[in-house]
């Protein structure tokens, strides 16, 4: 039986399940013996890489890439991979969005687009058992030149899917490190339902690749949680199945909220929502159901950005329902982003007022990074806001502290003087109303790690590495 090792590169001061990987590793172990190494988390050095891949002596490497800082950690596995004799694949957002470059590099053979279960099946079979086999939904070099296959025809069943193979990542109780409140998170989605300007859900070949938004039946998170709580040693109390988007509409709500209520299990959950998909009847299920955190894109005070980025938001219904929800115990999040493109200093104080105006626990504020294949970048790149990488490890920087462009119309130093300043008083409040809702919550070992381990100590050595 031919060997796949699935690595997940990750980011060194995050640690995260390879959740993507799992429903992959989950198809394919049916015809193949499967590995998963998941660096997140942690340092790469050359010799723990070359020994890891070694010592499972895979027939091919599949790499999944993120846009920024998990590049060069890709680049690093690929290049030894490619020197110990392997087929090395990447997949991800990154070569979704970029096959063709990506595929231009000499340490990688081919590239998934968008979701593999089906696609790299296939191509596992070209490889492995037969050079005809019809392929779709991939880059792959014949004969040294690239060729891009259209997309799948084969969507995937959410309902037909195996669960993710969990028990075949090694270390699992790392994900789980606290005796209580574990949080699990869950994919109970495919895509997104809308398409705002800044996200990678709006670019060509992830709507192509892609396909449609797909829901998962509620019932589906409950068996993922049982079989999770089975392998780990530490209670999992909270389930987070916010992804890009969560509730899209009442009826899910009520059958997700039921599902919750009815498994008897007590558990919390986190999600992620629009403004306009939230009225009274969903709140009130939420928070009954044992919601207890919920996150909201605002990202702008502007009418025209606002339409601009396909998130029109009412401020009086944003208001309303924020309020609704901090009444009922929900902690939450308002997302915004200084620096659109094309936005203008008058825009920028219209941002600063929603601030002052829509009740949060936290304001997450971002400057706007220019992300490949999203329609905020072709706007960027049409007003030479900056270079656009020409090799692909030039795209490690994109997304990451200290590499800031000013892709809008704001004088630099304004922009820059409001984000900073902005966002110092929004990170006391936010520390401070994160400890209450640990309290809260009973969530006593978070409570105290949190003094060493909030996001002033993680932008610091964000920012230390990066110097």
């Amino acid at each position: 039986m031919k060997k796949i090792l699935l690595v997940e590169p990750g980011a060194k001061h995050t640690v995260y399940p390879p959740i993507g990987l799992m429903h992959l590793a989950a198809v394919l172990r049916k015809d193949y013996d499967v590995s998963i190494i998941d660096y997140s988390g942690g340092e790469i050095s050359h010799d723990v890489a070359r020994k890891d891949i070694l010592s499972i002596n895979p027939d091919l490497v599949g790499v999944r890439v993120l846009t920024g800082p998990p590049i060069p950690r890709a680049i690093l596995i690929s290049k030894i991979a490619k020197e110990l004799g392997k087929i090395v694949v990447w997949g991800g957002p990154h070569p979704t969005i970029l096959p063709g470059q990506t595929l231009k590099e000499e340490y990688i053979d081919s590239v998934v687009i968008g979701e593999g279960e089906h696609t790299f099946l296939n191509l596992l079979r070209y490889y492995f058992h037969n050079k005809k086999e019809k392929l779709e939904g991939v880059g792959i070099k014949i004969e040294g030149k690239i060729k891009i296959f259209p997309a799948s025809k084969h969507y995937v069943d959410l309902e037909k899917l195996p669960l993710p193979a969990w028990d075949i990542v090694k270390n699992l109780d790392k994900y789980f490190p606290n005796k209580r409140n574990n949080v699990l998170p869950i994919s109970t989605t495919r895509g997104c339902a809308f398409k705002c300007g800044f996200c990678h859900n709006s670019n060509k070949n992830v709507k192509e690749y892609l396909g449609c938004y797909r829901i998962a039946n509620p019932e589906r998170a409950i068996k993922e949680y049982k079989f999770v709580q089975s392998l780990v040693k530490h209670k999992i109390e909270i389930l987070d199945v916010g992804e890009d988007l969560h509730l899209v509409s009442e009826d899910y709500a009520r059958r997700f909220c039921k599902t919750l209520r009815d498994s008897k299990l007590g558990l919390r959950w986190y999600t992620a929502a629009r403004y306009q998909t939230l009225t009274k009847e969903i709140i009130e299920m939420m928070a009954d159901s044992g919601c207890i955190r919920i996150l909201l894109g605002v990202e702008s005070g502007s009418e025209r950005i606002q339409k601009m980025n396909n998130k029109v938001i009412d401020l009086k219904r944003a208001i309303d329902a924020a309020s609704m929800l901090r009444r009922r115990k929900i902690f939450v999040t308002n997302a915004y982003i200084f620096g659109h493109p094309t936005e203008s200093e008058a825009e920028l104080n219209k941002t600063l007022e929603f601030i002052r105006k829509i009740p949060a626990d936290e304001n997450l504020i971002q400057l706007y990074r220019p992300m490949p294949g999203t329609p905020y970048f072709d706007i960027c790149v049409e007003k030479n806001k900056f270079k656009v990488p020409e090799k692909l490890y030039e795209w490690g920087g994109f997304g990451v502290l200290g590499h800031d462009v000013n892709v809008s119309e704001i004088p630099t130093k304004v922009l820059f003087s409001a984000f900073y300043r902005t966002n110092a008083w929004q990170q006391i409040k936010y520390l401070f109303n994160q400890q209450r809702f640990y309290l809260r919550n009973r969530m006593i070992q978070q409570f105290f790690n949190n003094f060493m381990n909030n996001r002033f100590t993680f932008k610091l050595k964000e920012y230390l590495e990066n110097k």
